[in-house]
């Protein structure tokens, strides 16, 4: 049978002169679930570029797993991140990233993983130290603290108030990436970008040297915006301080470690031709600025919707309590899955209904087939968990709070990429089994030892930065219970 062509896809609504920009900036999430009534496959226009959209786990597969290899990630999230993640996992391509990945995959092994639990277990009691009875937090900020402990102490070895520096260093950068992601110089640059990608099979050879050079300055994210650029500059400059000192310290002390940083050091290429292959400092640190990133956002913000969610929900909190009431009065220091069903389940649901990341993107390396349609080379393609996950043919009445969804027996018939919180295929996040050990225990224990009072009846909406997070926090009053 004959591939479809792109014109037989349907366009979204709602469009004005920019395209759907307007909306997407206004009403981003309430267009990608409307994306997701428009069939397999849609399209949304910036300017005069069209974008698809694979709408169903289905399509969401082949281009995330059978196809690919036909795809790499898209221009524009490697102008977005160039500078925080550099040539790290989430934006490097070809065979430095699959080099990077080889190397680091054996440290991200449960069983690798589960050595870190009791860290996870101390940054949550350490919070719990913190509060006093009656306190009134924003559970969203003291989770991101908690995850920012973890992934200082479990990856980096950081000291706290290292920690609590690198975080508001973060915060600044992803609130930048965030201000760009929706920018009309973004588009712009990417339109640019691809024009000039596009002459390289028509330009004379004379030319091709200044065609070559133009493309790598369109390749770096110059459009800096002016009025803030000191300020990201120090950013960018307390990462690289830091992440720089713990290198140097663990190249000059032969003392071993047992912190990922250490590892990454330590990691050596088992490849025929490379064998023994070791990172550079450069490549280590920017592993280590994508992990930290990668490493504290999710699991933060997945814990203050839980958090929310059981809130509004008291028969659900009351088999996450009485899981955590199992434990002894330091709640879970090991990993212990069995003793976490529910709870983990909970964590599951919580992503699922807010995903971190609202849009994967990828862009034809070749043409390629997807859902029946011929997409031609340097086609973008869009896969939103967003849509995935509330697309009532997979997941019925989508809107509500159901962790038992996640049962083994309701998951088996399920399509493997009807949940994509962490992506899927090749490039599914390398930590995505350290979130979901790390969400559970660090839920278990908070509950174990205090009270939550969230107002049950307030509604609160996501927003989106960097990741989804709950619009003005989560608001609660702390009741520490007594044994």
């Amino acid at each position: 049978m004959t591939a479809a062509s792109l014109e037989s896809i349907p366009v979204a609504p709602e469009d004005d002169f920019l395209g759907h920009a307007t909306i997407l900036r206004k009403d981003r999430l309430g267009f990608l679930r409307r994306l997701g009534t428009l069939g397999p496959l849609a399209r949304v226009r910036f300017l005069n570029r069209y974008l698809t959209f694979a709408n169903l786990p289905e399509v969401a597969h082949q281009v995330l797993v059978t196809e690919a290899q036909s795809f790499e990630k898209s221009p524009g999230i490697r102008l977005l991140l160039r500078d925080l993640a550099g040539e790290g996992l989430f934006t490097s391509e070809g065979e430095h990233w699959k080099r990077q990945r080889r190397l680091m995959s054996p440290l991200f092994h449960p069983s690798q993983l589960a050595t870190y639990t009791q860290s996870m277990n101390d940054e949550a009691r350490r919070a719990l130290d913190r509060w006093r009875d009656g306190d009134r937090i924003d559970l969203l900020r003291d989770c991101t603290r908690i995850a920012m402990g973890v992934v200082g102490t479990t990856l980096f070895g950081a000291a706290f108030n290292e920690v609590d520096e690198i975080g508001d260093a973060l915060t600044t950068l992803l609130g930048w990436v965030n201000s760009l992601s929706a920018s009309q110089y973004l588009t712009t640059q990417i339109l640019l970008l691809e024009a000039v990608e596009r002459l390289a099979d028509h330009v004379p050879g004379p030319l091709e040297k200044l065609r070559s050079k133009v493309q790598s300055i369109l390749e770096e994210p110059v459009l800096l915006p002016g009025r803030r650029r000191p300020e990201i500059l120090r950013a960018t400059h307390t990462l690289e301080r830091h992440m720089g000192e713990k290198i140097r310290e663990r190249r000059a002390n032969q003392v071993p470690r047992k912190d990922l940083l250490t590892r990454l050091l330590l990691a050596r290429d088992g490849e025929p031709g490379r064998s023994g292959q070791t990172m550079t400092d450069e490549q280590v640190r920017d592993e280590a600025n994508t992990l930290f990133v990668a490493g504290h956002e999710t699991t933060a913000t997945a814990l203050a919707w839980c958090f929310y969610l059981l809130a509004r929900h008291p028969e659900a909190r009351a088999r996450v309590q009485a899981e955590a009431d199992a434990f002894g009065a330091n709640g879970p220091v090991q990993a212990e899955p069995q003793k976490l069903a529910y709870t983990t389940r909970v964590f599951k649901e919580a992503l699922r209904l807010y995903p971190p990341l609202l849009l994967l993107a990828r862009r034809a390396l070749k043409p390629v087939e997807i859902g029946g349609v011929l997409l031609p080379k340097r086609a973008i393609v869009f896969v939103s968990p967003y849509t995935v996950h509330f697309q009532p043919s997979v997941w019925p009445n989508p809107d509500a709070f159901d962790p038992d969804r996640f049962l083994p027996e309701r998951e088996t018939g399920r399509h493997k990429a009807a949940w994509l919180p962490f992506g899927e295929g090749p490039r599914v996040c390398i930590g995505n089994y350290f979130a979901l050990l790390e969400g559970p225990i660090v839920l278990a224990t908070l509950m174990r030892r205090a009270r939550f009072e969230i107002d049950p009846h307030r509604v609160i909406e996501p927003e989106f930065f960097a990741t989804l997070r709950p619009r003005g926090g989560v608001p609660a009053t702390v009741h520490l219970r007594k044994d």
